[in-house]
């Protein structure tokens, strides 16, 4: 009876031995990678390179190509975080990157930074959106990441009445997925008084507070962190953030997953003083607008109809420099360098009295 235990023993210690051999080998990769990016670093210095260091094109198709390499023996979000990690340690050592971001730490905005950029570069939490953009333009920052829509809430106007006078450019995209949960020192719903959150979990968790808490006030915050703190102070509040909120916070989760839908994702951008490179598979941001009158939108958009682009989104927010008139921010598929779409943007900019500013191209972000 001892002889099988005494094998299976063995057995488990090679099966470690092989998996520390393999761990050894995955360092020395790493670090050959980690040199050769060094490398890259100093030979753009020598040739006085003034590009960009980050370029969303090459990023994506390194995780766009690893993925379809994948024998899927690992989740796709698994594969994609440890290759975040692994290039954003490369590119911290080409250039010393910070990244602005709707503060304070926590914040799903915080989460989609960490997402793209992984954790070696350094991080600026601001308090408002306009910060992130004053922050960008002033070149305080080499990037900054602000949400821009959800599946529950629509669009951020906030982020795009930004854009209007701002000259920041999109480079790339980030989608999450989001998780609210209600946070609270009250041990019951009925002594709960006040929640409090950024208007967008307000707004995604709508349907579950009505059923759950009709009683309480509902209170807008600057962020889901700073609801989370004055929640912590509060047994009479409760706050909606995320789990790694509470974690920080250590304030105890009352309701988990209260948003009124699975499909419940964000999506949010990068900006910066450039756009990216095309990638194959490109999305491209317009700011739009001309004069009030008839058939104003259809000149508009007859453009990339009639060449078959397709516009994922349209969104109209008022100009602000003139009653009734509206600017018009589009998504359309492909890069503003391709053939097809260079001709439709030129045919709009030749209708009389229309403006069109282009805010960036970037790939095409995929949900994990």
């Amino acid at each position: 009876m001892v002889l099988p235990i005494m094998n299976h023993k063995k057995k488990l210690q090679d099966l470690r031995t092989n998996i520390d051999d393999i761990d050894n080998q995955i360092l020395e990769l790493i670090e050959k990678r980690v040199s050769f990016a060094h490398e890259v670093g100093h030979v753009k210095e020598d040739q006085g390179y003034d590009g960009p260091f980050y370029v969303p094109s090459r990023e994506a198709s390194i995780i766009r190509r690893l993925h379809s390499r994948s024998q899927n023996v690992l989740p796709q979000a698994a594969l994609h975080g440890i290759f975040r990690e692994i290039i954003g340690a490369c590119l911290a050592l080409e250039k010393n990157l910070s990244i602005a971001y709707l503060g304070p730490e926590g914040t799903f905005t915080h989460a989609a930074a960490v997402r793209q950029f992984g954790s070696s570069v350094r991080y600026h939490p601001t308090r408002t959106i306009d910060d992130v953009f004053d922050e960008v333009e002033a070149g305080r920052v080499s990037y900054g990441v602000v949400p821009i829509e959800n599946t529950l809430g629509g669009a951020v106007t906030h982020t795009l009445d930004c854009f209007v006078e701002r000259d920041a450019m999109i480079c790339a995209e980030i989608q999450l997925q989001i998780k609210h949960h209600l946070l609270t020192q009250s041990a019951n719903l009925s002594g709960i008084k006040k929640v409090i959150s950024h208007p967008q979990p307000l707004a995604q968790c709508r349907k579950w507070l009505q059923d759950n808490l009709a009683h309480a006030e509902l209170i807008s915050a600057d962020s889901t962190a700073q609801a989370a703190e004055i929640a912590a102070t509060d047994p009479s509040c409760a706050a909606i953030a995320s789990l790694a909120v509470a974690e920080k916070l250590q304030l105890p989760i009352l309701a988990a997953n209260i948003e009124d839908s699975e499909d419940n994702i964000t999506r949010f951008l990068v900006i910066g003083q450039h756009d990216a490179q095309p990638s194959g598979e490109d999305v491209t941001a317009l700011m739009l607008s001309a004069p009030d009158q008839a058939g104003t939108l259809h000149a508009l958009l007859s453009p990339f109809a009639k060449r078959d682009i397709e516009l994922s989104s349209i969104e109209s927010r008022p100009s602000q420099k003139k009653l009734w008139e509206y600017v018009f921010f589009m998504n359309l598929r492909g890069h503003h360098q391709d053939d097809h779409i260079k001709a439709a943007l030129s045919e709009v900019q030749s209708t009389s009295g229309s403006y069109l500013k282009i805010l960036g191209s970037y790939p095409v972000s995929r949900l994990l």
